[in-house]
């Protein structure tokens, strides 16, 4: 078992502080968040020059790659060229997964139309992926209409790639509506990371972003009972704990992430 730092959970920081951070609070591996990437790398700096830093820290993914699902002409360019982008990264950091996300640039079509152009863009992505030895970890999002485990099956077996895979994340599954039964009944071969995520109260009429604002464990979603049907399949490779809300971005991030590791270690080995 591995325990990663989603580095989006320390908001506020750069990249080089978040290596810093996931290297002496002890984590073993690292996400690193795009927008703190391309800061990183539009400054002028090479992805070589993050190796150094990372020191025993595995870089376990790049995320989130987001709005695989947009059709036009313009997105779909932008698309092909920001995956080949990040997989050309990915390659030099030894990174193997690169997380795709579909948000709302379909909504309102049909679950046949959303599944059917999802499916062709990660094809598409995945083919771009595929030479640089990156795999696609596919997340469902509970706030668009790709939200839950049975749809983004249904999404893979369209694109029927090898090289793509899942991200399950408990708030998304929980909050998306999908039964721990059905994710302790999945391949184990699908699933490419696991991520621990607490929640609160809905505050508005759908679930958001805001709502994560929370340690896990302090929350109301069931947690331990996400990490034992994720474990029932036989996965208990790379764990990263993600944490996203306003109120604790203020905190010294290696306060933060102190206390996210232990918060996770303590679900993990519970």
């Amino acid at each position: 078992m591995l325990l990663g730092l989603h580095t989006g959970s320390i908001m506020h920081t750069n990249l080089r502080t978040d290596m810093r951070v996931a290297r002496e609070v002890g984590y073993d591996a690292i996400e690193f968040y795009i927008p703190k990437l391309v800061r990183y790398l539009d400054a002028g700096y090479s992805a070589k020059e993050i190796l150094p830093a990372l020191g025993p820290v595995r870089p376990a993914m790049i995320n989130s790659f987001l709005h695989i699902e947009r059709q036009d002409p313009q997105s779909r360019r932008s698309l092909r060229e920001g995956c080949e982008r990040f997989c050309r990264v990915a390659q030099v950091l030894g990174c193997s997964l690169l997380q795709v996300v579909a948000l709302n640039g379909l909504e309102g079509q049909s679950w046949p139309e959303i599944r059917s152009k999802t499916g062709r863009s990660l094809a598409e992505l995945a083919d771009i992926a595929a030479p640089f030895g990156v795999r696609l970890a596919l997340e469902p999002v509970s706030f668009t209409p790709l939200r839950t485990l049975a749809q983004s099956l249904e999404v893979l077996d369209v694109a029927g790639r090898n090289n793509v895979g899942l991200c399950l994340d408990t708030f998304h599954l929980w909050t998306g509506g999908t039964p721990w039964k059905e994710v302790a009944a999945l391949d184990p071969a699908l699933i490419a990371v696991a991520h621990i995520s607490d929640v609160k109260p809905r505050q508005g009429p759908e679930w958001s972003d805001a709502d994560r604002d929370v340690l896990p464990g302090e929350g109301i979603l069931p947690l331990r009972e996400g990490i034992e049907a994720i474990r029932a399949i036989g996965y208990d490779d790379l764990w990263s704990v993600e944490m996203l809300g306003a109120y604790h971005w203020e905190w010294d991030p290696f306060v933060l992430a102190g206390e996210l590791k232990v918060r996770a270690t303590a679900l993990l080995e519970g």
